[in-house]
């Protein structure tokens, strides 16, 4: 039987981010986006809010895809210093949990202040560039860089690295005594 893993999200650039790693990591897996709440803000600000919400989707995951052994939730947020952040947490069936932040980057600060008063930066991005749907495709991060950097590109490396206690979980072991 393959790995069954849970994604708290059915957004392209987020799947498509767990999917490419995943597949990688775990051969043959089957990766399931499920649309499962944050628990937070619609745009998460700080980052207790951007990594509870990443931990709730992640645990809500898990429970709402049958037979899965990971869940993943990935959460997007705006920091008070003007920043967007990023977090990723994993929870295995088995109760192991993990979680790690990805790239940070400044917000033009006009855009920023939209978000931090409590508007969703999606809708803000698609507004000032005139584009639409930017969220499920290159995000903040890619229309910001033009194009260098796309949102699924930036979610794969924190997802990479959420899941190394996973991949080697004999070197995530608690210490023993002997250590």
């Amino acid at each position: 039987m393959s790995m069954r893993i849970a994604v708290g999200s059915t957004n392209p650039a987020k799947t498509e981010a767990v999917r490419a790693i995943c597949e990688q990591a775990f051969p043959g897996c089957t990766v399931v986006g499920v649309e499962v709440p944050s628990g937070v803000r619609e745009q998460p600000i700080g980052t207790a809010e951007t990594a509870e919400g990443a931990r709730n989707r992640a645990r809500a995951a898990l429970g709402a895809v049958p037979g899965a052994q990971l869940g993943l939730g990935l959460e997007g947020g705006v920091d008070p210093d003007h920043s967007l952040i990023n977090g990723v947490a994993v929870v295995a069936a088995d109760g192991r949990e993990n979680f790690t932040w990805g790239v940070r980057f400044p917000l033009p600060p006009a855009i920023a202040a939209r978000a931090l008063r409590g508007e969703e930066l999606g809708p803000v991005m698609d507004e000032v560039s005139g584009r639409t749907g930017s969220k499920r495709g290159l995000g903040a991060v890619g229309i910001l860089t033009n194009g260098l950097f796309t949102r699924t590109e930036m979610w794969r490396g924190p997802v990479a690295c959420a899941l190394m206690p996973f991949l080697h979980p004999e070197l995530y072991a608690p210490p023993t005594s002997r250590d």
